[in-house]
């Protein structure tokens, strides 16, 4: 239960469903019942809108239920007797006649994985000559991050055995050394809140230091991509709870080495060292981080101004107290930006699958917390919490409001309170500081 605060959090079932949704053109199948779909198709669809108007007529298919994403072949009591065969084998021709698409994944729900379905049986002859992944069992009681991992690690797994990618990538890696240098993005997924701004902010900083983005995983994943994925000069694990296993799996299957971020990217001086860190571990020029370091210095002067005009007023934001809820990579990179740049305090921090691998981030947030006296943050549950800044998502938010206690909320991850965002934003970055910043000091003043 250390895993989980008293609202709903997604588990390991629903991370392999996001992990595979994930992929560009693809085919997400819940061998379940429709309470399995309905909120895993709604969140992929928010995520990476398929369907450009809300029409009841639209998908009306019997495997999708009005919904564009994530079909599932509809358990009922009888398919728990006799087994779901009979629908599987309906729901892939039907696909296979109906649909264009790339690549197949079905995944077994933890009913349907309880009773023994064996997708690898039913599915033999009718996925031949087609990308196709498997989840047997969704990994009962487990993390939404273990959850992910596994999904991603099952695609490379059984792509290889199926022969969709090759290992040996000797002599494709060997023409590219002389070109531009690539990476691959791992631990990012349609999971997170501002995936679409994420991947463009990071890419945009990659390529003014001369390094380009082979494929980002997973996030519009596509099979010509994945078929790339091993010829990066490195892997770059963005977050470490959805992407370390994965790196260290890609490291053994392709020999390409990666580099762990200490921390997401959040802020100015973190953003810096990380691109400084990617440089160095490529062996790039370091000549090439002067438009990075330029933008940079702009950017810190800008959020300047409107800081020191807050400040001027009120003596804020310095002492604030605030709460924070994620896991422990995102609570470290909030958390050191928070305090370090704008001199803030942190009242609660409420690490959520705390018992996954971190990477280290555990050993470096209890360390920086040592440092400036608030080790006690991590004993006071967000819930109870009494601070005037709390970033978390829309559940934990709203659950706090309506105690009625006067705060400021920063939505850092899903759900959310349903806000749209035409413009895609990001909290990583020379952009997510800036806009951090402007949420900052916002909260402050209203």
């Amino acid at each position: 239960m250390n895993d989980y605060l008293q609202n709903i959090t997604p588990d390991s079932f629903s991370g392999i469903v996001f992990g595979l949704e994930g992929l560009s053109n693809t085919i997400v199948l819940i061998n379940g019942p429709t309470g399995c779909k309905f909120y895993h198709a709604a969140t992929s669809d928010n995520q990476s809108i398929k369907q450009l108007q809300f029409d009841s007529l639209n998908y009306p298919e019997q495997w999708y239920f009005g919904q564009p994403r994530v079909p599932c072949t509809y358990l009922d009591k009888r398919d728990y007797v006799y087994g779901s065969k009979d629908k599987i084998i309906e729901a892939l021709n039907f696909f296979k006649e109906n649909i264009n698409f790339d690549m197949l994944c079905i995944v077994n729900s933890p009913g349907a994985s309880l009773i023994g379905d064996d997708l690898k049986g039913i599915t033999e002859g009718l996925c031949e000559n087609l990308p196709c992944v498997l989840i047997q069992t969704p990994g009962y009681s487990k993390t939404v991050c273990e959850g992910f991992e596994a999904a991603m690690i099952q695609l490379f797994s059984q792509f290889l055995e199926q022969g969709w990618l090759k290992k040996d990538l000797k002599n494709e890696k060997e023409r590219n050394r002389s070109s531009q240098k690539t990476v691959n993005l791992i631990g990012l997924s349609i999971l997170h809140k501002y995936v679409e701004g994420d991947v463009k902010e990071l890419t945009r900083l990659l390529n003014l230091c001369g390094i380009q983005v082979n494929a980002v995983l997973a996030c519009n994943l596509t099979m010509k991509q994945l078929e790339r994925v091993g010829e990066a000069d490195l892997n770059i694990v963005i977050h470490a709870e959805y992407g370390l296993r994965t790196a260290e799996y890609l490291k053994e299957a392709f020999g390409t080495f990666y580099y762990l971020c200490q921390g997401m990217p959040v802020g100015f001086k973190a953003t810096e060292d990380f691109l400084r860190g990617i440089v160095k571990a490529l062996g790039a020029d370091e000549r090439n981080m002067s438009s990075v370091v330029e933008e940079s210095e702009r950017a810190r002067a800008r959020a300047y101004v409107y800081l020191s005009r807050l400040n001027s007023l009120t003596g804020l934001p310095k002492g604030v107290r605030f709460a924070i809820e994620g896991t422990w990579s995102e609570c470290y990179s909030y958390v050191t930006f928070l305090v370090e740049y704008f001199g803030m305090a942190a009242e609660s921090i409420s690490v959520l699958n705390a018992s996954w691998d971190s990477g280290h981030m555990e050993e470096k947030l209890r360390d920086f917390l040592r440092l400036h006296q608030m080790e006690e943050a991590l004993e006071r549950n967000i819930l109870e919490t009494s601070s005037e800044l709390v970033l978390a998502n829309a559940n934990t938010i709203a659950k706090l409001k309506l105690r009625g206690l006067i705060f400021s909320g920063i939505e850092i991850s899903l759900p959310s309170m349903g806000y749209i965002d035409v413009i895609p934003k990001t909290h990583v970055g020379i952009s997510g500081a800036l806009l951090l910043s402007e949420q900052v000091i916002n909260g402050m003043m209203f």
